[in-house]
């Protein structure tokens, strides 16, 4: 869930990964290392993953997979003893923009299968699935939902607290001041001049954030709700559950 390939793109090799015009990583199916800097990368979804995927590829010469981990898994999966002594690191967001941003995504990725070029239109399950989703916010916040499902991931995307992502020594970047928190990683692994930061791939264009008046309406019946699941990270993160962004 979160993040897709179109298979038409072509493959960015070591050789081009500096000069593709336009950079969508390829490594886009298991967690990312690079052994060289001892550096993991907890894709926690819609928190701009795609992007400091695409990053790796392009600047992280020896930007690795590790076998048999999924992309969105965290870091208590990881129990090869060589890589005990790795960091791991993660971007986390406010609870609600969170939210918003995968029914957002989940909305948009459905109009593109339903477009009429689209080879997935006339397919019944992308149907189903956008006439789900075209009731509403509320109705997908609060209903099963096969996309969300627990027999379809290993968790509900949903409610999965990012906190369950981030063990005490992972270090954590915020979304909300992603440029300048970036910043660690690219002298982590050593800034190169030509690096011009972060590219802003694979984003919704409606608004997620949580302080408008509109998404305000569409939160607040639910707070109760979203707060049962994911005070922890509201706690732990220092975001403030009364809908406004805190540093």
């Amino acid at each position: 869930m979160g993040d897709w390939m179109d298979p038409r793109v072509p493959v960015i090799t070591q050789d081009n990964r500096r000069t593709h015009s336009t950079i969508i990583c390829c490594l886009n199916t298991h967690m990312i290392v690079s052994h060289a800097h001892k550096l993991i990368f907890t894709h926690i979804p819609k928190n701009a993953g795609t992007s400091i995927r695409a990053w790796f590829e392009r600047w992280v010469p020896d930007a690795d997979e590790i076998p048999n981990l999924d992309k969105h898994m965290t870091p208590h999966h990881v129990h090869t003893r060589h890589l005990d002594n790795y960091t791991h690191f993660a971007v986390v967001r406010n609870p609600y923009d969170r939210l918003l941003s995968q029914y957002n995504f989940h909305v948009e990725r459905h109009e593109q299968y339903l477009k009429p070029k689209s080879k997935l239109r006339n397919k019944e399950w992308a149907n189903e699935k956008y006439n789900e989703l075209k009731q509403g916010f509320s109705n997908w916040l609060t209903d099963p939902y096969p996309i969300a499902d627990r027999e379809a991931k290993w968790y509900d995307y949903r409610w999965c607290p990012q906190s369950l992502w981030c063990t005490p020594d992972t270090h954590i970047l915020k979304f909300e001041t992603l440029e300048q928190d970036f910043k660690w990683v690219q002298d982590k692994v050593g800034n190169n001049v030509e690096d011009a930061g972060l590219q802003r791939l694979n984003i919704t264009t409606s608004d997620n954030d949580h302080r408008t008046s509109a998404n305000r309406v569409l939160l607040a019946p639910h707070r109760e709700l979203t707060l049962s699941h994911l005070l922890v990270d509201f706690k732990r993160f220092g975001y403030a559950p009364d809908f406004d962004r805190a540093s």
